[in-house]
């Protein structure tokens, strides 16, 4: 049908033009929803309603019922437009001039326009057929091995299959959904699956959030760090400059005292030698005299000589700088870059912060993941065998050891029986000997309450233990060591510090933070 045979059809008999939320009257005829009230509201008498079409009167005034058939058609009327290229679905029961197609018939596997589309949407016979937006290529829509549409979704291969499929075919004794249960059934899974990836989503989103806290994190430290660092290094340089000048001043004193000692011997040389030339150049004149002469001023003479020669040569010695007593002054005052080497390898240890070593932990130990905490576990975990790791004991080492300087670090405690302390890198790993404290490599303060009322603290240090007090089991103690002293000092932490115990000993080998956790968990704090 033309265009303009279509637009006829859809026009309302009233405003002429295509219906606008077109109704029906009892008569099949309709008209747009405005303009048949309007009508009415002007001609209707009382208890009188009439068609404008066929003039039925209807009383008492009929309900105006939406044609929803012709309000699709209308729908897709005003959505259509004429192809714009060869590639565009047109209607296939159009001959000399194609309209676009509105719909495709899988069942008839054709396309429709509008007007062709219209049995579809009244007659009854083709209630059945399935509709859908317009294709070109139905091939995808149809089984390969019987060219009939796809009607069934077979639960067993998870296929779409057509009616013969079920009867003759492969999937006859399979578990058959018709397309609306199994859209029903997979819409389901995907939303269950679609709701779990959300939470995927949302597990990333927030991990994300913490990389961010954690780069911002980082890219403050950095820039703090760098800060004091380069403060540092200003001092450290300032303080070079002054004990370089420092330096080079003690070697020109101590040049300038070396020369003068050589000038002062060599003006007492000189003025001898003057003396000496003197006489000798007065002998020579008076040997020129005559006899007389001579022997009357000869004993002048020979007394001046004499005198000359009784004067004592200044002693030369070997005259060298004294760069022994250089070096110790100089040594005195660079006594003081160990404090500056110290404070650096204090600012560059608050940029990486004492961490567990996963090798060394016993297999029913779990680490946190900033492994920054211990927790005990009955379940042993699949650990791989390492020499480091501890093996009958629940004991892990820090990764980080020390074998110089001043530090300390805070521990959480909570349970019923852990120990705290230090050990020397090269503490057994196997045996009562690898507990820490019941050998000569470690010491460390052992908490124990068998009646989970407050237990006991004592000091232990080679098999050699000193009750302290009664002790919470959840509490805060801070480890103070002091590698060049060799002392060990254990406190409490709450408002201030209280001392607990210290022990003196002296370190030949890099000493590790450790930890027992028996029954609940550890968990490393500041550390400086």
């Amino acid at each position: 049908m033309e265009l303009g045979a279509l637009e006829a059809e859809l026009t309302c008999a009233v405003c002429l033009d295509v219906y606008q939320d077109p109704v029906a009257l009892p008569c099949q005829h309709s008209f747009c929803l405005k303009c048949i009230e309007g009508v009415w509201a002007q001609t209707a008498g009382p208890g009188e309603f009439e068609c404008p079409h066929c003039h039925r009167k209807f009383n008492p005034r009929p309900n105006l019922e939406r044609n929803f058939t012709l309000c699709n058609i209308v729908e897709n009327y005003n959505h259509s437009q004429p192809p714009a290229d060869p590639a565009c679905v047109v209607c296939e029961i159009c001959i000399e001039n194609p309209s676009p197609a509105v719909k495709t018939c899988l069942s008839c596997l054709a396309s429709f326009c509008s007007l062709h589309l219209k049995p579809h949407l009244w007659n009854k016979a083709f209630s059945a057929h399935t509709l859908i937006e317009p294709m070109m290529d139905l091939t995808d829509r149809q089984c390969r091995d019987h060219k009939k549409v796809l009607e069934f979704y077979c639960k067993d291969d998870a296929e779409c299959v057509c009616g013969s499929c079920t009867i003759i075919g492969k999937h006859k004794s399979h578990t058959l959904l018709s397309l609306d249960q199994a859209y029903t059934a997979i819409k389901e899974e995907w939303e269950r699956e679609t709701e779990k990836l959300r939470g995927v989503q949302q597990n990333c989103s927030s991990k994300q959030r913490d990389l961010g806290r954690s780069e911002a994190e980082i890219k403050t430290q950095i820039k703090e760090q760098k800060e004091k660092l380069s403060k540092s290094f200003s001092e450290w340089r300032r303080q070079l400059e002054e004990d370089e000048e420092y330096a080079l001043t003690l070697i020109d004193e101590e040049g300038l005292r070396a020369l003068a000692q050589i000038r002062s011997c060599s003006e007492a040389l000189n003025k001898k030698v003057e003396q000496i030339t003197l006489i000798d150049g007065e002998t020579q004149s008076l040997l020129q005299r005559d006899p007389l002469s001579f022997i009357q001023n000869s004993k002048q003479l020979l007394s001046r000589v004499t005198e000359t020669q009784r004067v004592t040569d200044p002693d030369v010695p070997a005259l060298t700088l004294n760069l022994f007593n250089i070096s110790q002054l100089i040594q005195e005052r660079l006594n003081g870059w160990e404090k500056y080497h110290s404070d650096i390898l204090g600012i560059i240890r608050q940029m990486s912060p004492m961490s567990l070593d996963p090798k060394t932990a016993n297999w029913n130990l779990v680490l946190s993941d900033d492994l920054r905490s211990v927790t005990w576990t009955k379940q042993k975990q699949p650990y791989p065998p390492h020499p480091e790791r501890f093996k009958d004991h629940p004991q892990v080492l820090c990764s980080q050891s020390f074998s110089s300087g001043s530090h300390f670090w805070d521990v959480e405690t909570d349970g019923n029986y852990w120990r705290i302390g230090i050990v020397c890198g090269s503490v057994e790993r196997v045996g009562d000997n690898s507990i820490i404290g019941l050998s000569s490599k470690s010491c460390c303060l052992y908490f124990y309450d068998c009646n989970f009322f407050g237990g006991s603290l004592t000091a232990c240090h080679n098999c050699l233990f000193t009750f302290l007090q009664q002790y919470p089991s959840k509490s805060r103690i801070r480890v103070q060591l002091d590698y060049e002293a060799g002392t060990v000092s254990f406190h409490q932490v709450t408002d201030s510090l209280r001392h607990l115990h210290t022990f003196q000993t002296t370190f030949t080998e890099p000493v590790f933070p450790a930890f027992y956790c028996w029954d609940k968990s550890l968990k490393l704090l500041n550390e400086s």
